[in-house]
């Protein structure tokens, strides 16, 4: 049996490829795809649990955001439903570029392995910024230009990221600099997603203090027996 996007049944619910992204309902659901670029359309592979099922309104446009070649993108659009996980996307607007990828940076604290000269020697450290074209690390004595292999871990449970990087610049606090030279497309999506969690959370709690912040402000409304 084939489906409406070509693709049959039993392929779509193993498929493995495409980019990570997520579709937002007008309600504020949220579930992870993997979407798929067809020429002119998207076609997005739900990453539903058992039991789960989605049900977009039509007449409501949903969001779509998934790491392209350019950095995080978000669209506007209309789901179609072609199977219980299978959905075609048609684009209404313009794509918004969240974030670029060769700029975006995070503060983040990750471990990091990396190994070096001919045999390999691997170093223990610590990522203290990360973005998808580098990250600066701290702690080992690497000269500039020096090309490094690397696994930059970003929590239990998870594939660390791995490739080969070269150091673009020291400074006085014994930081270096890495470029990443070689990289998997799929560790590259990993690591934007990673910085795009990391920013959501970190405004997600700016937001939350402020609003605390607020509440705790004393009342300038008058005290009745001081009128």
């Amino acid at each position: 049996m084939t489906d409406a996007a070509g693709l049959p049944d039993n392929v779509v619910r193993l498929i493995s490829g495409g980019k990570e992204g997520k579709l937002t309902t007008p309600a504020g659901e949220q579930v992870p795809v993997r979407v798929f670029e067809r020429g002119d359309q998207l076609v997005l592979v739900l990453m539903l649990e058992a039991g789960e099922e989605l049900q977009p309104d039509s007449s409501e446009p949903l969001s779509l955001e998934y790491v392209s070649t350019q950095g995080l993108v978000r669209f506007s659009g209309e789901a179609t439903l072609e199977g219980r996980d299978l959905v075609r996307f048609t684009v209404a607007a313009d794509r918004e570029v969240v974030q670029r990828r060769e700029f975006v940076r995070v503060d983040a604290v990750q471990p990091v392995v990396l190994a070096t000269g001919h045999h390999g020697e691997q170093i223990n450290t610590h990522a203290i910024d990360v973005s998808g074209g580098g990250m600066l690390v701290t702690g080992p004595d690497l000269p500039v230009d020096s090309s490094v292999r690397f696994s930059l871990h970003l929590g239990a449970n998870l594939a660390p990221i791995e490739g080969r990087a070269h150091v673009v610049r020291n400074d006085e606090q014994g930081r270096r600099a890495l470029v990443f030279d070689d990289i998997s497309s799929a560790d590259r999506q990993r690591l934007i997603h990673f910085v795009f969690e990391c920013q959501r959370t970190a405004l997600a709690k700016t937001k939350t203090s402020g609003n605390a912040a607020v509440q705790q402000l004393p009342s300038r409304r008058a005290n009745p027996s001081q009128r």
